[in-house]
């Protein structure tokens, strides 16, 4: 295995212990079974090699659910349901993401958020492209559409930053299906269920 891959690794394996905020650089090479003067030779700080670690585990996530909506024979109404609901059922380490939601770590939270919308958005942006394919939708601007959607979830709706109640989450969610409805021009409940609603069927 690579030795980025062990150290990576390692970091994780400190997290799901519960020592991964208060982890040194030495203890860090010393879980990965390498020198410390060898940890340098990859990552500068403990820092880089936090970065590279949220990068891959939002990376191993999101690549996971675009294997999964590329291998569904669904069409773009099928393909938003089943991304939609297995991105949260998708796990990250708590530990992790309790680090992360920190406010002294807000720049790595930061990236996250960027990641999740930047390579996610690929996924949404294909979906939507079907759906105007299909003549389920008519959009003009398929690209800003995905990254639109895709910063409701990883901003506006991220606990970490506001601390809706699950009545004011459902009202956004709502609000949220009614803004891809009429910008997308899809049928009216086509993304109910992103709220629990009764969706059109139209599988």
């Amino acid at each position: 295995m690579d030795k980025k891959e062990i150290i990576l690794n390692a970091m994780h394996e400190l997290f799901k212990e519960g020592k991964g905020g208060t982890a040194s650089v030495s203890d860090i090479a010393k879980k990965a079974g390498i020198a410390k003067g060898g940890m340098y030779y990859y990552f500068r700080s403990k820092e880089e090699v936090l970065d590279a670690l949220v990068e891959r585990v939002y990376e191993d996530i999101i690549q996971a659910r675009d294997t999964l909506i590329e291998q569904s024979g669904g069409n773009a109404i099928a393909k938003f349901t089943l991304l939609f609901k297995s991105y949260y059922s998708s796990y990250v380490d708590p530990s992790l993401d309790d680090y992360m939601h920190m406010p002294q770590n807000a720049a790595i939270h930061q990236k996250s958020l960027a990641k999740i919308l930047t390579s996610l958005s690929q996924v949404v942006l294909r979906i939507i492209v079907q759906g105007i394919e299909e003549g389920i939708f008519i959009c003009e601007y398929p690209q800003e559409y995905s990254e639109i959607m895709l910063s409701v979830f990883t901003f506006l709706l991220d606990p970490g930053i506001f601390p809706w109640t699950d009545e004011q989450n459902m009202v956004k969610m709502k609000a949220l299906a009614d803004l891809m409805e009429k910008g997308l021009l899809a049928k009216k409940g086509s993304f109910s269920f992103m709220y629990g609603g009764k969706q059109f069927n139209s599988f």
